[in-house]
């Protein structure tokens, strides 16, 4: 009997050394797994920043569309939707030079067909997806809830219930942060269709937009 249970008490000691060994070997392939999911990510992010912000025809349009409109000549605001949300989607441009002045990231509606990596396009009230087309930067007001904010206008029909739909440019800690961390921002609440950027970005477009006498234009394309 004394035998039997030195043999039992044998057994559960080799069975219980055994089990950190494989969990040691479980949180060394998970280790190995992010440490090459960061890799990849930071490859995805340093390819987008050596990529430069692109604009061709798009200028072209913006520069007609500010003069027959009356929006300022000087600056805009593109957002090129092509570009990940992490990345330098939103720019500032100075039409004079056709240079850019400044970029940040831009989130996009977390809406039905929305994913991290690809945005889905609705001007549907409710739909909580993003908008293209032409839009007016229009009053500039404060809330509890994003802090400073611009209203939008809607010019096209792509985009014409943007005031209806309540569509902002604003900021979020969140998107602030994350996009030194991701390319592809995940989907929050962050923005119902709105484009959220970091503060950084928006106390820029804040700066061109009091110092402009005419209202500033942006125009998101993909």
């Amino acid at each position: 009997m004394r035998n039997d249970k030195s043999k039992d008490i044998q057994t559960v000691g080799v069975s219980r050394c055994s089990l950190p060994s494989l969990r040691g070997r479980g949180g060394l392939g998970v280790r190995f797994l992010l440490i090459f999911l960061l890799l990849i990510n930071f490859g995805i992010k340093g390819y987008w920043k050596m990529k430069p912000y692109s604009f061709g025809s798009e200028l072209k349009e913006v520069r007609e569309t500010c003069h027959k409109k009356g929006f300022s000549e000087d600056y805009c605001v593109l957002v090129d939707f092509s570009r990940p949300s992490g990345e330098d989607r939103m720019a500032i441009i100075d039409l004079n030079t056709s240079s850019v002045l400044d970029t940040g990231p831009c989130a996009h509606g977390r809406g039905k067909g929305n994913s991290a990596w690809k945005p889905n396009f609705s001007n549907k009230k409710g739909s909580r997806c993003s908008s293209l087309g032409h839009f007016k930067i229009a009053e500039k007001s404060y809330s509890a809830t994003v802090g400073l904010r611009f209203a939008l206008d809607g010019l096209d029909p792509t985009n014409d219930n943007a005031r209806r739909r309540n569509i902002l440019i604003h900021s979020s800690k969140y998107v602030g942060i994350m996009h030194h961390i991701t390319s592809y921002l995940p989907l929050t609440d962050a923005s119902w269709g709105c484009f959220t950027t970091s503060s950084a970005m928006l106390k820029k477009i804040e700066d061109i937009c009091d110092k402009s006498k005419n209202p500033i234009l942006l125009y998101a394309y993909k």
